[in-house]
Parts: C-alpha cells; sequence; structure tokens
C-alpha cells in the first residue's frame, strides 16, 4: 500500500509540500462529510484534522492502516486518545504554534471592552458622536486572574507585563516558574480579579467552569474572558449575569454551537441576544488564527509527526 495523506482542513500548505517531498500522496478533502471520512479513511496512513473533525470508535475502527492522528492545534477534546493508542495510532498536536496569537488576541478584546472601542465605533457608524457615555477604563491597577497556564494563558501573561497589572494565577496541575505572577488558590483568584480568563482544555471536568455558581462566588464583578472552548462558559448564565450585573463585561471567543447560526445546544438568539449586549466583544473562534499562526501550527506538528515516522 502506498504511502497516504488525508487532509481534513484549510491550512498551510507547508504540510502538503513536506509530505510530497517525502514520498506520500496527499488529498485535501476541506469540510468532507462524515459518511464520505467514514468511507475512505480505512485507505491512509496518516489523517489530518482541526477543531470539528470527530476521531472516535466508529472512525477509528474502519481506519485499518491508520498510524498517525495529527491535530492543528491544541485542543484534543474531538480525538478518542486513548482509542487510538489502543490500536497504535499515534496522537499529535501543536499547542505551541498559536499560544502568541491567542495572548494578544486577548489582550485586544481586553482592551477593547475597556475603552468601550467596538460600541463607540458602532455609534460612529450610525453618526452618534459620544464622549461621556463611552468613558473607558485602564487596565493599569487592575487584577488579571488566569486559570490554566498552558501556552496560551502564559502567552496571554507575557502581554499584560507591559501594564501596571497584578497577575494571578490558578493551575491544578502546572507548576509555575515566572517570577512575574502569583500563583494562588482558585478561591482567592475568584475573591481578587477584576478581569478572568480561561485557559484550560475542555473535558469532563472543565464543562461549565464557569457557571453560575462560579460567578456567583467572585467578589467584584469581573471581566470574563473564554479564548479555550465554548462549553467552558455556561452560556445561558453568562447571558442571565450580563442582565443581572454580576459581570462587567465578556470577551468570547469560542462558542458551545460553532457557527453559531446553527445552534444545536441553543437556539441562534440566544448568542444573538449575548453578542447584542454593549459589554460584549465577540470574535468567531479566531484568536489563534492568524497568518503567522497558520504557518507555525503546521510547522510545528510536522517536525513532530517526522520524529514518529523517523525521518
Amino acid at each position: 500500500m502506498s504511502k497516504r495523506v488525508l487532509i481534513t482542513a484549510n491550512i498551510h500548505p507547508y504540510l502538503q509540500n513536506k509530505f510530497e517531498t517525502l514520498g506520500y500522496a496527499v488529498d485535501v478533502k476541506e469540510e468532507i462529510e462524515r459518511s464520505e471520512l467514514l468511507a475512505i479513511i480505512d485507505t491512509y496512513n496518516i489523517l489530518i484534522i482541526t477543531t470539528y473533525t470527530k476521531v472516535d470508535k466508529e472512525l477509528i475502527n474502519k481506519a485499518r492502516n491508520l498510524k498517525i492522528v495529527g491535530r492543528v492545534g491544541s485542543g484534543m477534546e474531538n480525538v478518542d486518545i486513548a482509542y487510538c493508542e489502543s490500536k497504535n495510532i499515534v496522537c499529535v498536536n501543536s499547542p505551541e504554534g498559536n499560544g502568541n496569537a491567542v495572548g494578544e488576541h486577548c489582550l485586544a478584546m481586553l482592551l477593547n471592552l475597556l475603552n468601550n472601542s467596538t460600541k463607540a465605533n458602532n455609534e460612529l457608524r450610525q453618526n452618534v458622536f459620544l464622549r461621556d457615555e463611552n468613558r473607558g477604563a485602564e487596565l493599569d491597577g487592575k487584577t488579571v486572574g488566569i486559570i490554566g497556564y498552558g501556552y496560551t494563558g502564559s502567552s496571554f501573561s507575557k502581554k499584560l507585563r507591559g501594564f501596571d497589572a497584578e497577575i494571578l494565577v490558578y493551575d491544578k496541575y502546572k507548576k509555575l516558574k515566572d517570577d512575574f505572577v502569583k500563583n494562588v488558590s482558585l478561591e482567592e483568584l475568584k475573591q481578587r480579579s477584576d478581569v478572568i480568563s480561561f485557559h484550560v482544555p475542555y473535558n469532563e471536568e472543565t464543562h461549565y467552569y464557569c457557571d453560575g455558581n462560579f460567578l456567583n462566588d467572585c467578589s467584584k464583578q469581573p471581566i470574563i474572558i473564554n479564548t479555550s472552548r465554548g462549553a467552558i462558559l455556561n452560556t445561558l448564565d453568562i447571558v442571565k449575569a450580563i442582565e443581572q450585573h454580576k459581570i462587567k463585561g465578556l470577551c468570547i471567543d469560542v462558542f458551545e454551537d460553532e457557527p453559531i447560526t446553527k445552534g444545536k445546544i441553543h437556539a441562534k438568539e440566544i448568542y444573538q441576544k449575548l453578542i447584542a449586549f454593549d459589554n460584549v466583544v465577540a470574535t468567531p473562534h479566531i484568536a489563534g488564527w492568524t497568518v503567522e499562526s497558520k504557518y507555525k501550527l503546521v510547522k510545528i506538528l510536522m517536525d513532530k509527526i517526522e520524529l514518529v515516522i523517523g525521518c
């Protein structure tokens, strides 16, 4: 059987070119339907995916020749890693590739919200010129809490070093090395933070991590930032918290349903209501989606794959 690779997303051409130089036949099928993927997966040795391709037992059982699953990006919640390993399929990803992009995006959304930039811009487009109503707030002097200190959480903290802000970090599984942040308990972080940013993987432990109970424990009506996965936040509880002024605002890049126009968990009207609030800055899952990260994600992934295949 010839060496074959299936790429299921729009990624940087570096990966395809590199595989071809190594003698692989490469097929690119962006947004491939599940039924087609199940029908053809047994003819491939390497599968390259992003967020929306599910590699579960059904797919793995049909992938008789599959040796490697490569995830362009970080989150592996869409891959049954344990079952892959039981079938001697190696799983690799590239979370290092977009950490910087996510850190910059978090800072950009936060400054945008603090300074009412989106709201003021929308008003100006309607010939409405308001100054006092759009008076902003400064980041200096604020306390920023970061939950999860992997590639994206640590990147965000580094971007904050240029501000006179206190940085608190809670990570259940990592020992912190950066001396410009303070390691605290989750309870202290919730009590002291003006801003809380989530940088955790999605799994059973983190499902609805930030819900009504979490927000009730926060003392300072914080701004919430989520660039990790949509279901880290309980969307309905967040909407209610905004309505009841339990949080000062929301910066959100990921949603329980993506795209939000094809809601399966919540009706699209829920998301329309959420993003219509003046104190919400929302983007369509693009925090780690820069020109630079598009290359870095696949370069790092390919380096790891080459180690597996022995190049």
